[in-house]
């Protein structure tokens, strides 16, 4: 099933860069305009240069490319000389508990939807996959990792590793207290036995559907290009850092919605489909898996839906789902409705009642569980619906797409 290999990772030089903290970064998607210029500000060398890079169309990508070849050329960048796996875990407090996410970064092979091996579980967007197709051709390495989960109730590959790494590559504090810390292993029977405990199972898509989406298309295109489909090319293969889906720190918190028009007498129309609740501000997220708050501009006017019906299929009553197919597949246009999305329910809050959107939709957390029945069935989350945390950074390795 899922096949995994060790590659020649890229990785910052310490003596040229210093203080890795300072040149690793988040994921692309999740940095704000003004966070950008503060990763830039960091270091010359910070990896939101290659991944976010100044310019407009597509010179972005030249100069993306103009950086990357230049940290290589000036030994910034350096390759290891040995195919090997990355560990990387990390360390973090969540409500009050503590936790530790462990994981590793390898290449997967890049498989076909259909054949049921990758599992996605949100839809995406095109524009997206585009800039990403364009980064990934002038750099021709996966310049960040796409997050996986797989399936281990005995936890093997978690203990294997555990057992097999010695002095860390990397270990920084970054934003939020999470400590992240990179580890190597190149010694082929450990990755060998690593490899077989995988070979059997299916594994899912956390975050990073649009950079796995255009990794299809890249080897496509590379396919296309050189007619090369005999065998092992680079660019069947994806850098992906796996994670256990039984794990400690699988934290999946909701992405919420807020929309900046929904239309006339929206809490009277709910009323057909969802029993609606007035509840205190400080009661939004109190919510079973089901369970929809709405934010309006008044703060003394927040309401909970619970819907009137129950679907058969479990997950069709997952309340993300719901507030697609009940509210903006119904009541509310998306596509025109000009939502947006946030992790923190304070964002929503303090958007909503300042009057820049006319209300916010709260969502339940998600279980792991949960995202598997949707899959296996076959099925698609909405887009924008997880988001996995703590997030893992960006610049820790690179994985170049040639021999």
């Amino acid at each position: 099933m899922a096949e995994i290999e060790p590659f020649k990772g890229i990785r910052y030089n310490e003596e040229a860069v210093g203080d890795f903290a300072k040149v690793i970064a988040p994921p692309y998607d999740v940095i704000s305009p003004r966070q950008r210029e503060e990763l830039y500000a960091k270091s010359p060398f910070n990896a939101v240069r290659i991944e976010l890079p100044e310019g407009e169309g597509k010179q972005r990508y030249r100069n993306a490319k103009e950086t990357y070849s230049k940290w290589l050329l000036d030994k910034v960048l350096m390759r290891d000389g040995e195919p090997s796996i990355y560990p990387y875990y990390q360390d973090f407090e969540f409500e009050g508990q503590r936790y530790t996410r462990k994981g590793f970064v390898a290449n997967v092979k890049v498989e076909d939807f259909n054949k049921k091996i990758i599992l996605p579980h949100e839809r995406t967007f095109r524009k997206h996959k585009e800039d990403r197709l364009a980064l990934t051709i002038a750099c021709n390495s996966n310049l960040s990792q796409i997050f996986c989960v797989y399936p281990d109730a005995t936890g093997e590959i978690e203990k294997d590793i555990d057992k097999n790494i010695g002095e860390p590559l990397v270990d920084v504090t970054f934003e939020e207290g999470i400590r992240n810390v990179l580890w190597k292993i190149s010694d082929p029977e450990i990755i060998q036995r690593i490899k077989s405990l995988l070979e059997d199972k299916s594994i899912l898509i956390a975050d990073g559907h649009h950079r796995y989406e255009t990794s299809i298309n890249f080897r496509d295109l590379k396919r296309k290009e050189t007619g090369e489909n005999s065998g092992p090319m680079p660019w069947d293969y994806v850098m992906t850092y796996l994670s256990r889906g039984e794990g400690q720190g699988l934290i999946i918190n909701p992405t919420h919605r807020m929309a900046r028009k929904i239309g006339e007498n929206l809490i009277d129309n709910l009323r057909e489909d969802f029993e609606v609740e007035r509840i205190a501000l400080e009661d939004s997220l109190d919510l079973g898996p089901d369970q929809i708050s709405v934010v309006t501009k008044d703060p003394g006017r927040t309401f909970r839906l619970t819907p009137k019906a129950i679907h058969k299929k479990d997950y069709e009553n997952l309340a993300v789902i719901i507030l697609h197919s009940q509210v903006f597949g119904k009541l509310i246009e998306e596509d025109r409705a000009g939502v947006w999305y946030s992790k923190f329910p304070e964002e929503v809050f303090e958007n909503v009642h300042n009057g820049g959107f006319e209300a916010g939709f709260l969502l339940p957390k998600l279980k792991s569980e949960d995202i598997f029945k949707v899959v296996l069935d076959g099925s698609k989350m909405p887009h924008k619906t997880t988001y996995f945390y703590p997030k893992i950074l960006s610049g820790l390795v690179f994985n170049p797409l040639w021999r």
